[in-house]
């Protein structure tokens, strides 16, 4: 019995002892790095990573100045070493070494910093002359360098540094319209370093009084009529840019203006928009191609015998805005400043050419209302004065650049280039020769309902149906505006010319009507020693703003009562019988 017992009991105790417990699990190593990130200098070169864990781990690195090699891997341990490449490059750079191990991942940072090169900058000092221009300066930095200039005449524009820690820096500086030299520095940092460049722009030069022949309503007329113009070529624009195709024409070529030359025209007018080819403030630099193909066309012209009048076109509606400039100063100076740039670069780079090539300012400056908006209408002097400062400053940009532009002609529009506000608003620049070499350019489409207005006015003159003619008497009303040019400016020796006039082509059945209109406006103008130029935007059909004449790209007309209205304007400006008069011409009227 007690043996049982005892049985019972050691039984019993051993299977407590089974049935216990379990022992605890060891715990799992922790995936670590040590160290948890790597920096290298710019050489390059080795360092060493222990990685922890309780596996073999698995390592990558996908960028290729990294290279990896593993140690042996025993008692949770792995030694590995990581090699990068030299930097030779301007900036820092970094990866990223990726470990994987028994459910666990950890990323180790690899940087590495960019060689240091001392700042140095290629030159110490920049001179000017008073016309501006561009310089460059070449940088050595460890990085990309910060530039700057506390002359506001001469701006910068700073390029990307390269592989071989260079940066090219540009200083574009304008013109000088001042008395006084101008001084500045320029300022190069890179980090805690910091170079200094001294600039200088030369003082504007007094301009000389040149001696010149006088210049006679007679000289103008008998160089300059009829002219042609060049519309909506290189002065078309899109989206801010001008193009020489943009609107339709085909590009200019010799044959153009050798064909404008036999159609017997004088003069060419070639309008040019430079919207788009001008560089940011204060160097406003011309495009170099753009300005190139100007001066190819002005060649052609040459080559043809023609008088040749090259301006600013359409940019009155983009860099001449004299809405935003006659009451705020500060936007009117703004304006002066592009003003003298351009004309300065226009200027120098036909300085050697001869008097058969004219500068005109501008082309039609007005508000955007054509003579008749409120604000202009309320103080017309306000926006006056303004334009008159504008011609005055091309006048100061032309002849400041010496050569033959100390007396070459100049064109000086008026007040939208309109006879009507002309008249009361214009006051010639002051001029630098020792006899006048200026010029008043209008432009004349009277009646605008006739030649321009959407539908036209289908009949012109005493002989029209009344009701299809403007009222009154037209033919007087030509009379009128040329008497008002002529009693302003040409008898008192100023010469005029008319740089537009024109009318949109007529359907056949009032194509009579418009020969008897080009005959009468050109021998009325031509009466009182006006030269026109006749406007061609190369736009066939009939309608507003059809006038095509001449092919831009061949100088071939482009159909035959193109020929004929060309050959009556012809006439009227050279007809010499004494029996051919501006009543002749009333009479013959259809």
């Amino acid at each position: 019995m007690k043996f049982r017992f005892f049985t019972l009991t050691l039984f019993a105790a051993i299977l407590a002892l089974s049935c216990g417990d379990p022992e605890p699990a060891p715990a799992p190593v922790t995936l670590t790095a040590n160290p948890s990130s790597l920096n290298f200098d710019a050489s390059g070169g080795t360092l060493d990573i222990t990685i922890t864990s309780g596996i073999k781990p698995d390592i990558s690195c996908s960028d290729a100045w990294i290279k990896l090699t593993e140690g042996s891997y025993a008692s949770n341990s792995l030694k590995l070493s990581v090699t990068a490449q030299e930097n030779t490059g301007t900036a820092s750079r970094s990866a990223s070494i990726r470990v994987i191990g028994d459910k666990q991942s950890l990323m180790v940072p690899v940087t590495q910093g960019i060689p240091h090169v001392t700042l140095t900058v290629d030159k110490s000092s920049v001179s000017f002359d008073r016309f501006g221009g561009e310089a460059t300066l070449t940088v050595n930095s460890s990085e990309q360098p910060t530039v700057s200039s506390d002359a506001a005449w001469c701006g910068v524009e700073t390029g990307q540094i390269n592989n071989r820690h260079e940066t090219t820096v540009t200083l574009f500086a304008g013109a000088n319209r001042a008395s006084a030299a101008g001084n500045g520095t320029i300022t190069v940092k890179c980090g805690n370093e910091s170079v200094s460049v001294k600039i200088s722009r030369e003082a504007s030069a007094s301009i000389p009084t040149a001696s010149a022949e006088a210049l006679t309503p007679e000289m103008v007329f008998n160089a300059m009529g009829p002219g042609w113009n060049m519309g909506n070529h290189m002065d078309a624009i899109a989206n801010g840019v001008a193009a020489e195709t943009i609107w339709g024409n085909p590009k200019c070529t010799q044959s153009t203006f050798n064909g404008v030359k036999a159609a017997g025209f004088k003069a060419v007018r070639i309008c040019t928009t430079w919207e788009g080819h001008i560089g940011k403030a204060p160097g406003y630099r011309l495009d170099e191609k753009w300005l190139s193909r100007v001066e190819e066309i002005v060649g052609y012209a040459e080559k043809a015998g023609l008088v040749a009048i090259v301006n600013t076109h359409h940019d009155e509606s983009y860099w001449l805005d004299i809405a935003k400039a006659y009451n705020n100063n500060t936007q009117n100076e703004k304006v002066k400043e592009e003003i003298f740039n351009v004309w300065t670069q226009i200027a120098n780079r036909f300085k050697d050419k001869g008097e058969w090539l004219v500068f005109e300012s501008f082309n039609e400056i007005q508000d955007g209302g054509w003579g008749w908006s409120t604000a202009f209408q309320n103080n017309p002097d306000a926006q006056y004065k303004v334009l008159n400062e504008w011609n005055q400053v091309f006048v100061d940009a032309v002849r400041t650049t010496g050569g033959n532009n100390a007396t070459r002609w100049l064109g000086i529009p008026g007040y939208a280039a309109s006879p009507t506000f002309t008249i009361p608003g214009l006051k010639l620049p002051k001029d630098y020769t020792s006899a006048n070499r200026l010029m008043v350019a209008v432009h004349d489409y009277d009646p605008y309902d006739y030649t321009l207005k959407d539908p036209l006015v289908r009949q012109f003159g005493h002989t029209a149906d009344p009701n299809l003619k403007i009222s009154g008497d037209n033919e007087a009303g030509l009379r009128w505006t040329f008497d008002q040019l002529k009693t302003t400016y040409l008898d008192k020796g100023i010469p005029v010319y008319l740089g537009e006039m024109g009318c949109s082509r007529h359907t056949d059945a009032d194509y009579a009507f418009q020969k008897y209109y080009m005959e009468y406006f050109c021998k009325a103008a031509a009466d009182r020693l006006l030269p026109m130029y006749l406007w061609d935007n190369g736009a066939s059909g009939v309608g507003p703003e059809k006038h095509a004449y001449i092919d831009h790209g061949t100088g071939v007309f482009v159909d035959d009562k193109a020929q004929e209205l060309v050959g009556i304007m012809v006439k009227a400006v050279t007809m010499k019988d004494p029996a051919y008069t501006l009543e002749s011409v009333y009479d013959s009227a259809p």
